[in-house]
């Protein structure tokens, strides 16, 4: 084999080994670039506090519950309704059930209601403990009854949405008669006070 033949074969070798890696003869091998870096924007939540009051008036509707022809051992609210003002409310409306026994001349409330205005609403739960209390004047009826206790803000909607926080309430009403098995529906007046945190 002649030095030509030689040349051509190693030319010839050289082809197929670039084709074969797909590689352009005298291209530069470039390696992978590093992965992109991505960058992570936290939202911060703000929150703002209100100071909350509202005063209510309406009309609430009790049943008496225990055995036939005594005095009831319980009282449920089946319905409570009000009118009146509270702050980023306006005229606002709050409603309301609950219950509580009627063993003792003070006893511990339970129940749930919400306010509502402008749009808005407010959620509420009684947390019931000693904190919680409906009382009446006397130990006969008829006579006068007040409540007072916290109620736990458990959610909202339009302005009050995210919102958390308790309000302290106060009321009073008349009842004129604690038999089982007797309802009526009497005045009431209340008012509801606290801080409140919402987020923006």
């Amino acid at each position: 084999m002649n030095n030509f033949q030689k040349i051509l074969k190693v030319s010839s070798l050289a082809v197929i080994v670039v084709f074969a890696f797909g590689i352009p003869s005298g291209a530069s091998i470039s390696r992978p670039s590093a992965p992109a870096t991505h960058s992570v924007v936290g939202h911060v939540v703000k929150t703002k506090k209100v100071a909350f009051k509202g005063t209510y008036k309406g009309t609430i509707a009790l049943l008496m519950v225990g055995p036939a022809g005594q005095s009831a051992s319980s009282v449920t609210v089946s319905s409570l309704k009000g009118t009146g003002t509270g702050t980023d409310l306006g005229s606002s409306t709050v409603t309301a059930t609950g219950s509580a026994p009627a063993a003792n001349q003070c006893d511990e409330l339970m129940g749930a209601g919400n306010i509502t205005g402008s749009g808005s609403k407010l959620l509420l739960k009684v947390v019931t403990s000693a904190a919680s209390q409906g009382c009446a004047a006397g130990t006969s009826t008829p006579t006068s009854v007040s409540v007072k206790g916290v109620a736990k803000v458990t959610g909202g909607t339009g302005k009050f949405k995210g919102v958390s926080g308790t309000l302290s309430f106060k009321g009073s009403f008349n009842v004129t008669s604690n038999t089982s098995g007797s309802s009526e529906s009497d005045s009431f007046s209340a008012t509801l006070t606290g801080t409140l945190t919402i987020k923006s």
